[in-house]
């Protein structure tokens, strides 16, 4: 079982969040919180497998929350709530600390999906953090070998595309989409999409 906590200071999104998640069998609402200072009386009380973090918060905002949360024993993943999708304020949020972030107008699908996906493997990213990711890399040396047609192929794959799409969408075979795929991300030393992003923050690059 998930165990999941809630900050957010408008009562009833959180409450309507709360009601969601409690409706999935493996995961179960700690607590809720309206801002920083009550997120950390809460991570004292009980042990906490996934925070839902809301950033414009009063008292305590998400940020300093953040930073704070990092220096307690036992901290859970952070997954930041947010309305604001743009690039510098996605690459704040990871500087700070965060293991991802969903967007507040995503669907319930999406939200459960990053809840056991940061759970399991610590890490959630949304093909717009790919994205960020990827212009971000244009400026670092291992740019150079990656071919356009590679970027290309990333960019789709931040798009959310399938394999067979991309093929279809450049005239390619599967195969060599697939090809172009495992050759990027050897060139990088990457295993996926996650790694690239970690890659990405280890560099500086974001």
């Amino acid at each position: 079982m998930i165990r999941v906590a809630l900050a957010d200071d408008h009562t009833m999104f959180r409450e309507g969040l709360a009601s969601l998640l409690e409706e999935q069998d493996t995961m179960t609402v700690i607590g809720e919180a309206s801002n920083g200072v009550e997120v950390l009386a809460l991570l004292k009380e009980a042990p906490i497998d996934v925070l839902l973090l809301d950033i414009e918060m009063p008292s305590m905002d998400g940020f300093d929350t953040m930073r704070a949360v990092r220096k307690m024993p036992n901290v859970p993943k952070i997954l930041v709530l947010t309305m604001h999708k743009s690039p510098q304020f996605i690459k704040n949020i990871i500087k700070a600390g965060a293991n991802g972030y969903v967007p507040k107008d995503s669907g319930k699908k999406l939200l459960v999906q990053a809840i056991s996906t940061v759970h399991s493997t610590g890490t959630f990213h949304t093909p717009e953090t790919v994205s960020i990711v990827m212009d971000s890399l244009k400026d670092d040396k291992h740019s150079t070998e990656i071919s356009p047609r590679e970027k290309e192929i990333i960019q789709l794959i931040a798009d959310q595309y399938t394999t067979n799409e991309i093929a279809e969408k450049l005239f390619l075979s599967v195969h060599t989409v697939e090809s172009h795929r495992k050759n990027i991300l050897l060139k990088l030393g990457l295993k996926n999409a996650a790694g690239l992003v970690k890659y990405a923050i280890h560099k500086g690059l974001i």
